[in-house]
């Protein structure tokens, strides 16, 4: 099973700014409110709204309709109120959840089997190292090079088609990002496409398909490339925001920053 120990926690947490955000802009709305509650009244035309100032007051003094503004200043300070309530409630439900929960638990279950034992047992959640492992590991047929193709190689060895392929692998791997070079990618076990770099954002577990259009001034070349972009779109299975694209001319080389960029903003 996947399991991300850092996505359910960094959610929680955004949430809980964001509740607690919203608990200060609350108590200082509160803390400039008018005096006192408001009582509405129903009457044939529409409501009368009254203000309630005194502890034991329940009729209150009439509000005119060309005070409207502190009619809705009195309701908007009851909805703050109530809304203030909730909100500090589930902000107890936060942090106590926040102060108890382990995520590193399911994965030590595993450590603490004997050697003997782990040879015999499945795990059911994976950490981080032992998901990478597998990730990398899972077995695809690479696309064949032609014979009169150039040789480029990455620092780890590998067979690319371009020396901006060996750009994009390198900054990859300075980066520690888990790579594949051209794995497939398949619509109901058809092969659509493969993709220049199949990339692991290890930190969400999720899978991004990196293309980059090395000779966009070729027109044979851009048409190619427009119709295998065509088939990720058309793809139900394929998600197009995990689709990193760069790009390149004879003019414009690609630039060192914006892979730089790409995987910032992507992959890590």
């Amino acid at each position: 099973m996947e399991w991300n120990t850092v996505q359910p926690i960094e959610e929680i947490s955004d949430l809980k700014d964001a509740i607690e955000t919203t608990v200060e802009v609350l108590k200082e709305r509160l803390g400039s409110a008018p005096e006192g509650s408001l009582r509405a009244a129903k009457r044939p035309n529409g409501y009368q709204y009254y203000q309630m100032v005194e502890p034991h007051d329940t009729i209150g003094m009439y509000i005119t309709r060309n005070n409207t503004i502190l009619a809705s200043q009195l309701a908007q300070k009851e909805y703050d109120s109530k809304l203030l309530a909730v909100l500090e409630k589930q902000l107890k439900s936060i942090n106590r959840f926040l102060n108890t929960y382990n995520p590193d638990e399911v994965f030590k279950v595993f450590e603490s089997l004997s050697d003997s034992r782990k040879l015999l047992v499945t795990p059911e959640y994976l950490t981080d190292e032992e998901y990478v492992k597998q990730w990398l590991s899972t077995p695809y047929r690479k696309l064949p090079f032609k014979a009169d193709d150039p040789e480029y190689y990455t620092e780890k060895h590998e067979r690319v088609r371009s020396k901006s392929e060996i750009i994009i692998a390198n900054t990859l791997k300075s980066y520690n990002i888990p790579y594949r070079y051209e794995c497939p990618v398949y619509e109901d076990e058809i092969p659509i496409g493969a993709p220049d770099f199949n990339c692991l954002n290890v930190r969400l577990r999720k899978e991004y398909y990196w293309e980059h259009l090395g000779m966009i001034g070729d027109e044979k070349y851009v048409n190619r490339n427009i119709s295998k972009l065509e088939k990720y779109t058309m793809a139900k299975g394929f998600d197009e925001s995990r689709l990193i694209l760069t790009f390149e001319s004879d003019k414009h080389p690609l630039n060192t920053l914006i892979v730089e960029e790409k995987i910032r903003k992507y992959l890590l």
